[in-house]
């Protein structure tokens, strides 16, 4: 499967360059599951015109959308229009869809929710739970901000031990959000593979 991957940006003030980024990480993940990862450039919108994406998108022909992490909604309103307009594509499409942090907050956002401040969950590791089964497991947290509700027609897939939403998953389509980042750790972990296997196959 070919997924189109969101990239951050980042501001190098010594060359005054704006440059997207992405965790080579992450890349290794998806290609380790036989995907094939293409980053999105965050300079081909402006704030009321994504011609030249749609066109953009078209020509490489993506089969499935991930939502990196990295930046807050609103600190770079040009990676904001990129992946709404990506998420609607996405979404006229039917394509897999998955949010990773950031990724889930926009997915929350574009569907309803909204952010909330929260403390204790950034750069640590914690406890959450799976809402399908109530197994507890650890994974890292590296956010200042979660959903403060559950969006319209999603449910919660799991939820840290103070009762902030980690995972979500639309009813009807293949639309997935967690809050950890699973490129990041030692290794990659068998549940995270096989959670990601389940959206893009």
């Amino acid at each position: 499967m070919k997924i189109v991957v969101t990239q951050r940006i980042d501001l190098h003030k010594s060359r005054n360059e704006y440059r997207d980024s992405l965790d080579q990480e992450l890349i290794k993940l998806l290609v380790q599951l036989n995907h094939t990862p293409v980053p999105v450039p965050n300079s081909l919108v402006t704030s009321n015109e994504d011609e030249k994406l749609i066109d953009w998108i078209n020509n490489v022909k993506p089969t499935g959308l991930l939502i990196s992490g990295g930046n807050d909604i609103g600190q770079y309103l040009n990676r904001d229009k990129t992946e709404e307009t990506l998420y609607l594509w996405s979404l006229k499409n039917n394509f897999p869809i998955l949010g990773i942090c950031r990724g889930m907050q926009l997915i929350g956002t574009l569907n309803g929710s909204k952010l909330k401040r929260v403390t204790n969950h950034l750069k640590i590791k914690h406890k959450i739970i799976n809402n399908s089964n109530g197994n507890m497991i650890i994974k890292n947290s590296f956010h200042s901000f979660s959903l403060s509700e559950c969006p319209k027609d999603f449910e919660i897939t799991f939820f840290s031990t103070d009762n902030q939403i980690e995972g979500i998953k639309h009813i009807e389509k293949n639309i997935n959000g967690i809050m950890w980042h699973p490129e990041r750790g030692e290794k990659f972990m068998e549940d995270d593979l096989n959670l990601i296997k389940n959206i893009f196959g």
